[in-house]
Formats: C-alpha cells, sequence, structure tokens
C-alpha cells in the first residue's frame, strides 16, 4: 500500500510539472517540450432502475451530472482517433482533453448516454463486443437492463460523429474455464494463443467495417486482463491503441508505444467524474 502510494505520489508531482507549461493551450501535434495529461473514464451500464446500480452501473443522471462538470471545468472529450493523429504529427489536442470510454455495447448507451452526448456537443468511444452486436441483431428479445445495440444501432452511432467504435473483441469476453478475457491461459502454447487472438480481433474487424464501415483502432481488453504476448498480435492486425483498466492518469509525450497501455478509471455509482479526478490530479 505504502509503494502504491508513493508512486501516486511521484505521478501526480510529475503530472503536475509536466503540465504547467501546456494548461490552457491546445496542445500541438509532435509536441516533446511536455507530457499531456489524459484522464480516461471507464462507463459500462446506465438504468434508471435504482436498484440495479452498483459498481458497473449507474443512473442517467449520474452520466449527466459528470458531463456537466467536465465541461464546466475546461475539460474537451476526444477519441482514440485523435490521440492516434496527435503522435502521428497531425492536428492538435485541446488543453485539457478527457476520454469517455463506454464498455460491452449495451443498449442502454443508445437509450441514455447518446441523447447527452448529442445535448452537449461530447465525443465518446464505444467498444462493441460482436458475438452480443450479432445476437441482438438476430433476435427480438430486447429489454433496456439487459439487451446489447444491434449493428444498425451501432452504425447510426458510429454515423453521427460523435461515438467511436473499438473492438472489445468478439467472443473473448468470458470469464471461466480458466479463461479470463482476452489473456494467455497458464500452459497455453504462444503461438496457439496469438493465433486465437489474432482470429476473433479479425473476425471483430471484419464485422465491423462490413456492418459500420469502419475498422477499429484500439482493443478494448475484456476485463482488462492484458498477456504480454497479445501486443505482436494488437500491431499485427492493425490496431494502434489498447484500453486496459489500470486506474492511472495517462501522460503523453507523443511516444506512439504508450497508446497500447491506456490506463482509465472506473466510474461505480455514488461516485463521480469530479471525485475521481480531483483525487488523481492536482488543482491549478
Amino acid at each position: 500500500m505504502n509503494n502504491a502510494r508513493a508512486k501516486r505520489g511521484a505521478l501526480t508531482l510529475c503530472a503536475l510539472i509536466a503540465l504547467s507549461a501546456v494548461r490552457g493551450t491546445a496542445v500541438p501535434a509532435g509536441q516533446d517540450s511536455a507530457a499531456v495529461e489524459l484522464p480516461i473514464l471507464m462507463y459500462h451500464h446506465i438504468l434508471k432502475d435504482k436498484t440495479k446500480l452498483g459498481k458497473y452501473t449507474i443512473s442517467p443522471e449520474e452520466l449527466e451530472a459528470d458531463l456537466d462538470w467536465l465541461l464546466r471545468e475546461g475539460y474537451e472529450p476526444v477519441t482514440v482517433q485523435q490521440l492516434i493523429d496527435w503522435t502521428n504529427g497531425v492536428g492538435e489536442l485541446p488543453a485539457r482533453p478527457v476520454m469517455l470510454t463506454f464498455d460491452d455495447g449495451y443498449e442502454s448507451f443508445y437509450a441514455y448516454a447518446f441523447p447527452l452526448l448529442q445535448a452537449k456537443g461530447c465525443k465518446a468511444v464505444y467498444s462493441v463486443i460482436g458475438r452480443y452486436a450479432d445476437e441482438y441483431t438476430e433476435q427480438e428479445d430486447h429489454h433496456i437492463n439487459y439487451s446489447h445495440c444491434t449493428w444498425e444501432q451501432i452504425a447510426e452511432l458510429q454515423g453521427s460523429g460523435l461515438v467511436e467504435i473499438q473492438n472489445h473483441s468478439y467472443d473473448l469476453h468470458t470469464n471461466e474455464k480458466g479463461r479470463k478475457g482476452s489473456m494467455k491461459v497458464s500452459g497455453e502454447a504462444v503461438s496457439a494463443y496469438q493465433e486465437r487472438l489474432q482470429d476473433d480481433i479479425g473476425r471483430m474487424q471484419e464485422l465491423c467495417q462490413s456492418r459500420c464501415g469502419v475498422t477499429p483502432t484500439a482493443f478494448t481488453y475484456p476485463f482488462g486482463g492484458v498477456s504480454e504476448e497479445a501486443l505482436p498480435v494488437l500491431r499485427k492486425m492493425g490496431l494502434q491503441a489498447a484500453l486496459t483498466c489500470r486506474e492511472q492518469v495517462n501522460l503523453l509525450t507523443g511516444d506512439k508505444e504508450e497508446l497500447f497501455s491506456l490506463g482509465r478509471f472506473n466510474r461505480a455509482t455514488g461516485q463521480s467524474a469530479a471525485s475521481l479526478l480531483k483525487r488523481e490530479i492536482p488543482v491549478g
């Protein structure tokens, strides 16, 4: 615990020093004189039923309060593509970037989050599980408590210009029989693991292209489970970033490798964007 606190304190100090020169101004492409501080918030389910709220489910009112606070504080939501462009020397990042990510592809995002994003002009990253998109496209059983978006809805979200669709695997979002998401299983041959991962990611990439006209640029690790053997596969598949569940502020210097280990803060009910970011980011 003491070591973790020390590391967090060192990270916060570094962030304060590095950002003193760039806060309040846009950060140009190719910026290398100071790190850019990027907090990423991780959302999942959004429901009105207060009995369903918990670690991975918040209310629409909580999400709206987060968006309002972020905008008042001068944060500007960005997409993964904006980060990629910036590291490639194209365009700028806002003075106070933040990323809003929504995992799993729940239909509650379409019902509750998307209208708020439209009303407030905020961008978000929506990581979809292909298997569930297929299932709910084919079946009529939809209920806001559990259903996922159809491919038609996902295409609409992508076409809005506010929602960026990313790859959350086709069918690796499972935690059973010794497997935790896309992680390598103990004793599994590296070649077999990488082939399995490549097949799954490739299937999802092709679906996103055929159904939405977009090829994802980032892989969102299911359950945040990361194996070092996955990185060569991500690069081979043409992906340029990866979203983890490590709760850390991202300090970006323009190094492309930094985009493969983006940390995020899980937003549980009863918390707030304000409480999460004020805890990690110095005021000033």
